[in-house]
């Protein structure tokens, strides 16, 4: 783990900054929309869907620019889009200027995270450790990002703006000074050299295989945004603070670094099928206690599966469409992030569907449990059985 911090650092430092502007972002996207501006949870929704349908298009655009391009040329003008953005969020962020930003917001984000993973593919070398280490930092991020909102928010997004104009300003410096240095293929811990990735053990995933994952992603996001957005109304309907939801993302940000710590001494290509099937499981599991329980304790209770999921999960996905592939690492890693943002898009305005429709959050919460258990079955009989071992590059 270290050895790739050392030789990876800015990547790393990198996506902890884009991904604390991020998630000092999205927790408040439902809470600002309904509670400030005054807009029924259907609307907000929608509203997320277009901001979470050009993630998505900003992701794969993103993984094509980076795979045709100078990586260089095309950060620098994602995160000089971004600080644009912040700049014009902190001056105006109103009914129909917060929607417009947000959205902007999606699409630039969509693509820095993408080419985040899409160089966190290519130094790899086929291994899954880049992603875990990578994701821990990006955890990092989760966590300061959620922490600052009790801190910043205050029913203005100025300060929340200014925070990301500090985030993006000082992502566009790092990238000017090591962009460069991350051209470079990653080195063998040995040699010093550059790895070949052979093709002998790779290309092992079919069109339907690859897929099936990506449908996982959007299917998974799709439950998991419901934390994301309608978990805070459900918070609040329950007469807990919105500092609560907050310390819940912090709660869930540190034990993500926890496990991800543990998974970058115990992660192999050969054990990623396995570590997605139980990944997904835990997630199911969070839901069907949120569906039986209530309460504060509920909530912590609920979160320790949730983070369990996520964290070896969602880093498993990528990292064996990674081994299992050979090359446009930026169209394979843009269709993750595309596929997700979708789940992201659709999961808000699914949630407020179900829940306007039966008056319940525990109905909500009982089919995120179904969908992910189907999820389960569907890899188990479609993916799994057919998985050649791949080594450890290193």
């Amino acid at each position: 783990m270290w050895k790739v911090v050392r030789s990876l650092w800015p990547l790393l430092v990198l996506g902890l900054l884009v991904n604390t502007a991020y998630s000092v972002m999205w927790p408040l996207t439902t809470i600002y929309l309904h509670n400030n501006l005054n807009l029924s949870l259907v609307i907000s929704g929608l509203i997320l869907a277009v901001y979470s349908g050009f993630n998505v298009l900003g992701g794969y655009l993103g993984g094509l620019l980076t795979d045709r391009f100078s990586v260089k040329w095309v950060g620098l003008g994602l995160l000089g889009g971004l600080v644009s953005d912040a700049i014009i969020g902190f001056f105006w962020n109103g009914r129909l200027a917060y929607p417009l930003v947000l959205v902007v917001f999606g699409l630039l984000t969509g693509g820095m995270l993408t080419l985040i993973t899409a160089l966190a593919a290519q130094l790899s070398q086929g291994s899954g450790r880049i992603f875990n280490v990578l994701y821990i930092f990006i955890n990092l991020g989760l966590v300061v990002g959620t922490a600052s909102i009790g801190i910043l928010f205050h029913h203005s997004l100025q300060p929340i703006f200014f925070l990301l104009v500090l985030c993006y300003g000082g992502a566009m410096g790092l990238w000017v000074k090591y962009a460069d240095r991350l051209k470079s293929p990653a080195r063998a811990a040995n040699t010093g050299k550059p790895v070949t990735r052979t093709r002998s053990k790779r290309l092992s995933l079919s069109v339907v295989q690859i897929s099936l994952l990506l449908l996982s992603l959007t299917l998974m996001w799709l439950t998991y945004a419901q934390w994301m957005s309608n978990v805070s109304v459900y918070i609040q309907n329950q007469g807990l603070s919105i500092r609560l939801y907050s310390h819940l993302w912090v709660y869930n940000g540190i034990l993500l670094i926890i496990v991800q710590s543990l998974m970058t001494k115990i992660s192999r290509v050969k054990e990623l099928p396995a570590q997605i099937v139980l990944g997904l499981g835990a997630i199911a599991g969070s839901f069907l206690l949120l569906s039986s329980v209530s309460g504060v304790v509920a909530l912590f209770a609920a979160m320790p599966l949730l983070t369990l999921g996520e964290a070896i999960y969602v880093p498993g996905v990528p990292a064996l469409i990674n081994a299992y592939t050979v090359g446009n690492e930026g169209k394979y890693q843009g269709l993750v992030n595309a596929f997700s943002s979708l789940g992201k898009a659709v999961g808000p305005v699914f949630g407020g569907l179900v829940i306007g429709t039966s008056q319940a959050f525990s109905w909500l919460f009982l089919l995120c449990a179904a969908v992910n258990g189907l999820i389960v079955v569907t890899l188990m009989v479609g993916v799994v059985p057919n998985l050649k071992k791949a080594r450890e590059p290193y």
